[in-house]
């Protein structure tokens, strides 16, 4: 049984081939390559034993395609567009242009933080695939650690030199008071110490340990110790919680288009209890996809949050 001879033919074959095909003159094709006419002559020769066919028909005053030339061409062509469309593809996925971002985010930057990133990030990079994951800060950290989300959006500060932290805004915080509270009527600030009796709502410590224990100290340090009744998983709980009337809350301020029906927000007077916003990810990611991301949210993001930052 006779079998199949395996072909080679090179990319330069087929690039003399185009050229001849379309100049159908070989002393112009050689020109447009800018290589002599006996060595092109030779390379579309060996072309054609290669394949077993010929592609031209040769005179001395004229050259045409062949049938199997003209089919040859088309082939030809469709493999070069193929070919450019690949290269495009890989200098995409080395800009970061095309693939899938897993992002976890706190349920507190729904409201304005994340919007504004996706807005920005899905105008400006339309092929990459979004995919979006509610999590805790501390559950933010662990899924950065076992590489199930790329980019986290947190609301505490991280000491450790595996993960890189860009803070987004600083906020401060206020208070939440259900409509009915008795100081729901003042319009100025509030001191803390006038809370003292209030039973407080708060964000569970292994949820978010920075919040946790900025509340507990600044209520500390205005004379008192909270009485803690509720502690819930996520910020949004919080103000559900306030707006059943269950107690009072201390929140970032960025969450007071939340319920404002139901729930009264006060600012806290000499105020020394702020919270972050802030990207994380793994400084050993070196994704394109994860530093175009993170270049984003730097150039157009946080800059519309710098004008309204307090500190």
């Amino acid at each position: 049984m006779n079998e199949k001879r395996g072909i080679t033919v090179e990319l330069r074959h087929l690039k003399y081939f185009k050229t001849v095909a379309e100049e159908l003159h070989f002393g112009k094709a050689a020109a447009r390559l800018n290589i002599a006419q006996p060595p092109l002559s030779l390379q579309i020769r060996n072309l054609e034993e290669e394949l077993g066919v010929s592609l031209f028909h040769r005179t001395k005053r004229h050259v045409e395609l062949t049938k199997e030339g003209e089919v040859f061409l088309e082939k030809v062509y469709q493999l070069f567009k193929n070919l450019d469309e690949s290269i495009e593809a890989v200098r995409m996925v080395s800009r970061g242009e095309i693939g899938e971002i897993v992002i976890g985010f706190l349920a507190s930057a729904a409201y304005d933080v994340l919007p504004a990133i996706i807005k920005h990030y899905r105008k400006q990079y339309p092929s990459i695939h979004v995919n979006l994951k509610q999590l805790t800060s501390a559950e933010q950290l662990k899924a950065l650690q076992e590489g199930t989300i790329h980019i986290g959006i947190i609301s505490e500060p991280i000491e450790t030199e595996s993960l890189n932290l860009e803070i987004i805004r600083r906020e401060p915080m206020v208070v939440a008071l259900p409509k009915e509270h008795p100081l729901a009527s003042k319009t100025s600030s509030i001191d803390l110490i006038e809370l003292a009796n209030d039973p407080f709502i708060l964000t569970g410590r292994k949820s978010n340990q920075c919040h946790y224990d900025g509340v507990i100290n600044s209520c500390y340090d205005a004379g008192f110790s909270p009485n803690i009744i509720q502690e819930t998983k996520e910020m949004s709980t919080v103000i559900s919680l306030v707006s059943a009337g269950i107690g009072i809350a201390i929140v970032p301020a960025s969450i007071q288009l939340l319920l404002q029906n139901e729930v009264v927000y006060r600012d806290i007077r000499d105020n020394k209890f702020n919270t972050v916003t802030a990207l994380v990810w793994e400084n050993k990611n070196q994704s394109p996809i994860v530093n175009a991301f993170v270049e984003l949210v730097k150039e157009s993001v946080i800059p519309i949050f710098n004008k309204y930052d307090c500190f």
